[in-house]
């Protein structure tokens, strides 16, 4: 049995399929290591260690700058000059003072002597010395003699360097310095003396182990003239003779050398500044071994990825498989495939795919035929005001075929002649769609009354921008079917839950056909001008105003606005059709308050009349009374409330307050928001309930939170500022003083003495 899961070629597919995936990259990793990676390795070293040689050699050459600077100034120091020097013995202090005040910051030089030609002393900044006993007594080179050192010193004209050398000091220790003789003068040829810089090789040494830190191999500073200066490892004369001899055997640059049995990497870098030449020699063998390290590391890894690899082939397979050999068993009992059936897992598939399609394209046959159906439903209650925005649309009209993403959205009202037999889009040719602007989003069913079409409309333009695109289709339709067609247009709205007063302008449009005759487009605008529909209608604030009314249970508030509004209609006089409009606003109001107040009396309001009802309405005092009505039941549902006590409200503000007052976002108007009231009434509503104001009562709950954690906690103020909601640690601090009369650490001291 355990052998069958595994007789598929499938299976063997997926198995060679993942073998070829990691071997790919595998071989392909591999070639680029051993052929690309590791010459870049290579250039690495190469440009890493010509990098660190010339950073060496800026640093060197910024000390011999300084060491040439000071001689500058030595030159013209006006109390330096021989004349001033050798005046008295009081100016040689002076000398000392001097020449003190040049290396008392300098670290590199150890001692620097000043010389005037022809004189007998030196000059230092701690002394004076005999020019002939200098290298005798004080500094006691090897091979620069007591002789030589005079004569050199007086016949120095050019800065030239002493290599590295022995020198026995007067304390009689042994150390290597390295001397460097600079005349001084107007110009070389001019000079009047010489400064000599005596510097610790050792100085030297530490600029180049800062950059190399190599076990093996040598880092050496040659002059100008090529000779050895000094070296990061100490050579014998006879070893570095035999090094630079190798090195310039055939005058030019090498890039690796044979010395004394081992290869070494040579890189050079040359001071433009004073011609001084910076090489390093690399041991081929320790660079190499990082290379060779580097590879079998890789080659390991390789392996290892290989073996992981297939053990993770394995598995996956294995489990990749699974489903697959699931979704076969479900497909062949689908299509009733026989046991023992050769068919393959995709095959199976397949089969079982194409039943499903078959079955699928009769469930599509049947929706379309239902679809006439569905979109006249939803049509029905867009105009019924069932939907209030785009959210409460969003998933409804996706089987109808229904979408308005449109800006403004107007009804349209089609009046056909008498058994002229369109009863739907379907019905109009192709080509009306035509003079609308592009993108118009256009959907409709058949009118209640007979020979009519009502059309709803998405639209990026107002009704007034679109009216030579509908006079253009008006003509159009007229022309095509060979009749007169009259069509009454509302007006634009942003929100779609106002289509259903759009409908009723349309409607009111339509009926005005009765003054300016049949078989013409009517805007809303021309049955009633701009000024007398301000003048009628009711604005948002004074359905607000009623609203607030409501909320306060203000039931002398409520029967006075009714009472004006049915007045109004009757000393007027106003049109029919706005009386409709103002009915239509009114109905939401008190539908849409019902809802946010969560009333068990919302099913009441479902035999207030819809849109479509209202349309029906011949007169205005049928009106009237359905304003009565509405009154009346508003005043039941308020008593109700009142007589029962419904302290719900409360318990759901300060149920959130009690969640929230912890959060820096808390505020009223988010209060408000997610009861669906307003902030000025949620405000007042709590003040009359409870005696205090919400940020009163935020205040508390946020200040007993407070003191609960500063006795039981170890946390900062700023922490337990974050847990309460507080803005600032500062304002915390001032308002917790105000209220307890202590900063809230001395409560905590206070609270933590006593426990």
């Amino acid at each position: 049995m355990a052998l069958r899961r595994f007789n598929s070629r499938l299976l063997y597919k997926y198995v060679l399929s993942y073998a070829v995936i990691l071997l790919l990259p595998v071989m392909m990793v591999g070639f680029f290591v051993y052929q690309y990676f590791i010459q870049l390795l290579e250039e690495e070293v190469t440009r890493s260690n010509l990098n660190l040689l010339s950073q060496v050699k800026e640093n060197v050459d910024t000390k011999m700058t300084e060491l040439h600077n000071i001689a500058f100034h030595i030159s013209g120091n006006p109390r330096l000059t021989p004349y001033q020097v050798t005046k008295n013995p009081f100016t040689e202090l002076d000398t000392i003072s001097q020449l003190r005040n040049y290396v008392s910051a300098n670290t590199f030089i150890s001692n620097f002597l000043l010389y005037f030609h022809g004189h007998n002393k030196v000059y230092s900044p701690y002394s004076t010395y005999d020019a002939a006993g200098f290298t005798d007594k004080i500094y006691r080179f090897e091979e620069w003699d007591p002789e030589q050192f005079q004569r050199d010193i007086n016949a120095a004209f050019l800065p030239y360097v002493r290599a590295s050398e022995n020198v026995r000091t007067a304390t009689g220790g042994l150390e290597r310095y390295i001397s460097y003789i600079m005349p001084i003068g107007p110009n070389q040829s001019d000079s009047f003396g010489t400064v000599v810089y005596l510097i610790n090789e050792n100085r030297f040494k530490e600029l180049i182990k800062k950059k190399f830190e190599e076990t093996r191999g040598n880092t050496l500073i040659l002059d100008e003239k090529g000779e050895l200066i000094t070296s990061s490892r100490l050579m014998d004369p006879g070893e570095a003779d035999l090094l630079l001899s190798q090195l310039h055997a055939d005058g030019r640059e090498r890039s690796t050398l044979n010395f004394e049995g081992r290869t070494y990497f040579v890189f050079q870098d040359k001071s433009d500044k004073f011609g001084w030449t910076y090489m390093t020699l690399v041991d081929k063998d320790t660079v190499m071994q990082k290379v060779e390290d580097a590879k079998n590391h890789t080659f390991y890894a390789l392996l290892l990825l290989l073996l992981i690899g297939s053990i993770l082939i394995f598995f996956a397979t294995h489990m990749n498989y699974k489903p697959i050999r699931m979704l076969k068993r479900l497909a062949d009992s689908k299509v009733s495939t026989p046991p023992g059936s050769k068919l393959g897992e995709i095959e199976s598939i397949r089969s079982a795919l194409d039943v499903m399609s078959e079955n699928n394209e009769e469930l599509n046959r049947r929706i379309e035929g239902s679809r006439p159906a569905l979109q006249y439903y939803l049509i029905l209650n867009l105009l019924k005001g069932a939907y209030q925005c785009k959210g409460d649309l969003q998933g409804k009209g996706e089987l109808p075929g229904i979408h308005l993403e449109s800006r403004y959205f107007t009804v349209m009202v089609i009046l056909f002649a008498k058994n002229h037999g369109i009863l739907s889009l379907a019905g109009l040719p192709d080509e009306w769609r035509e003079a609308f602007p592009p993108h118009t989003e256009i959907f409709g069913i058949e009118g209640l009354e007979t020979e009519q079409l009502i059309l709803v409309m998405g639209t990026d333009e107002t009704v007034e921008a679109m009216e030579e695109h509908l006079m253009s289709m008006h003509e159009y339709l007229s022309r095509m079917l060979g009749t007169d067609i009259t069509i009454g247009v509302g007006n634009s709205y942003t929100q779609i839950g106002e289509l259903g007063k759009s409908y009723i302008e349309a409607c009111g449009a339509l009926n005005y056909r009765l003054i300016k005759g049949k078989g013409n487009l009517i805007l809303f605008r021309e049955a009633v001008s701009g000024s007398e529909m301000n003048r009628y209608a009711y604005s948002k604030s004074q359905w607000n105003q009623l609203k607030e009314y409501i909320y306060q249970s203000d039931i002398p508030g409520i029967e006075a606005f009714l009472r004006q509004l049915t007045d109004r209609i009757r000393q007027e006089q106003l049109p029919l059709f706005m009386v409709k409009c103002i009915c239509f606003d009114l109905i939401n109001v008190i539908l849409a308050i019902l809802e946010e107040m969560e009333l068990d009396e919302v099913t009441q309001a479902e035999r207030y009349p819809d849109v479509v009802r209202l349309t029906e309405f011949e007169t205005v005092d049928e009106l009237i009374d359905l304003v009565k009505e509405i009154s009346a039941d508003i005043r039941h549902i308020l008593n109700a409330r009142k007589e029962s006590g419904n302290r719900e409200p409360m318990e759901k503000m300060k149920a959130y307050i009690e969640t929230h007052y912890g959060s820096t976002q808390f505020s009223v108007q988010n209060l408000a928001e997610e009861l669906g009231m307003s902030a000025s009434y949620i405000s007042r509503y709590f003040k009359e309930q409870t005696g205090v104001t919400i940020s009163h009562y935020v205040n508390r709950l946020r200040m007993e939170k407070a003191k609960e954690l500063l006795k039981d906690g170890e946390g900062s103020l700023q922490a337990v500022v974050d847990q309460i909601g507080y803005g600032s640690v500062s304002g915390f601090i001032r308002k917790f003083k105000e209220q307890e009369g202590m900063t809230p650490g001395d409560y905590r001291s206070m609270k933590n003495k006593y426990l």
